[in-house]
């Protein structure tokens, strides 16, 4: 067997995937990206869903040449849980900065296969100097307090670096620019928040010169949606909603064969079948079972023992989930109902998980929303709702247990 022990290459699978032969599902996502990719989109989903890897799919899908579709935009992937701007002068900085830095990385790119060009294009670094330079050129003052975090740029000195680049990109074969923005629930916290999804809308609705060359994909959970809900965002508004699912079983039995080559290791049928069942074909839940299905294969193990293994490795992950603490994000009081509805009759429509509950249906109806965006309930078709992974059900029985305990 071969030893992975300290050196598996994709040990933990908390980061998100940047090799394209590692990544499986997500087809219907990616296609809709390379079909439109200048529409606004908000891509919804819970911890651990793959968001932040669904991201980097679309962009080393958009940056591949090889592909039949005639626009094409340039990708540019901005974290905002690590850029953290601080307002929406400072958003468009940031926008304009990562947009020239993305493309000075990919000019040095050698064509070639797409596996090998992404690896490269992430290689690359470019320092803050490449956006002042630009900026210098085009005769635009920044208003800098601290160089080194205080960059801003008003709507004015925004379009015309945009309009400029964009210019370049026609030379590199794109119509356009897509920003791929991780962790968009940054914004929603700000007091600019409504300012800044205002000036985005703006720019898709209004600025005829603008609207035909960019494309928005946000990604974001329930802080998100529900602030959509609460002041009527004006981007939301306008955005097509996606949410991120569980892998279909045949892709998570894609993925375990890959991760299986990879580790020279022979699953029956049996063992297959049993763990797209317990871990419901969340990603995230089915590396880690492999994980420790690989560390233990050399082990005589049953099943239970491996079971109590996932439940130890997971209870942080399921109790966050869970969220009996209140905290933002993940389930609250409603959504832990309606679930217990569904645990106790396996499968149900937000009509019966409605009289099950006492709830409305529209109140049902958001809390399956939130339970499927987790990724631990499947939706069959447009209303049935049945359980997912059998890893969580068991976590919360037993937390129901200890509770009868105590």
């Amino acid at each position: 067997m071969q030893n992975f022990v300290g050196e598996r290459p994709f040990d933990n699978f908390r980061v998100a995937i940047t090799d394209p032969s590692h990544f499986f599902g997500r087809s219907e996502l990616i296609n809709t990206m390379l079909k439109s990719p200048f529409q606004v989109r908000i891509l919804l989903g819970g911890r651990r869903l793959g968001k932040t890897s669904a991201l980097r799919a679309v962009e080393w899908n958009l940056l591949n040449p090889n592909t039949n579709y005639p626009r094409r935009a340039f990708p540019v992937l901005i974290n905002l849980q690590l850029e953290q701007p601080k307002d929406l002068d400072n958003l468009r900085y940031l926008l304009i900065a990562r947009f020239r830095e993305a493309i000075e990385r990919w000019r040095e790119v050698p064509l070639t296969e797409i596996r090998q060009m992404y690896r490269e294009f992430l290689s690359q670094i470019k320092s803050g100097e490449v956006t002042l330079s630009f900026l210098k050129q085009l005769n635009i003052k920044l208003n800098i307090n601290n160089p080194d975090s205080e960059r801003r740029l008003n709507n004015d000195s925004f379009r015309l670096a945009f309009l400029k680049t964009t210019e370049e990109l026609r030379k590199l074969n794109f119509q356009g620019v897509c920003f791929l923005i991780d962790g968009a629930e940054f914004i929603v916290r700000q007091n600019w928040a409504t300012d800044a999804w205002s000036y985005l809308r703006g720019l898709k609705d209004t600025d005829t010169a603008i609207k035909p060359c960019l494309g928005l994909l946000l990604s974001g959970y329930r802080d998100l949606k529900e602030y959509q809900q609460r002041v009527g965002s004006p981007l939301l508004n306008i955005a097509e909603i996606e949410w991120l699912t569980p892998l279909r079983d045949n892709e998570t039995k894609e993925l375990i064969s890959d991760r299986a080559e990879q580790e020279k290791i022979s699953l029956s049928e049996e063992k297959i079948t049993s763990l797209i069942e317990w871990s419901g074909c969340h990603p995230y839940l089915t590396q880690q079972t492999l994980n420790i299905i690989f560390d233990s294969n050399h082990q005589q193990q049953t099943r239970a023992n491996l079971i109590d293994k996932l439940l130890q490795h997971h209870d942080k992950d399921f109790s966050a989930w869970w969220n009996a603490e209140h905290l933002s994000g993940c389930f609250g009081e409603d959504e832990r109902k309606v679930y217990y509805a569904l645990v106790q009759h396996n499968k149900g429509t937000p009509q019966d998980l409605a009289q099950y509950t006492g709830f409305s249906r529209v109140k049902v109806a958001d809390a399956l929303e939130v339970i499927a965006g987790t990724g631990v309930i499947r939706q069959l078709d447009d209303e049935s709702y049945t359980l997912g992974s059998r890893l969580f059900e068991e976590w919360v029985t037993q937390q129901d247990v200890v509770n009868l305990k105590t």
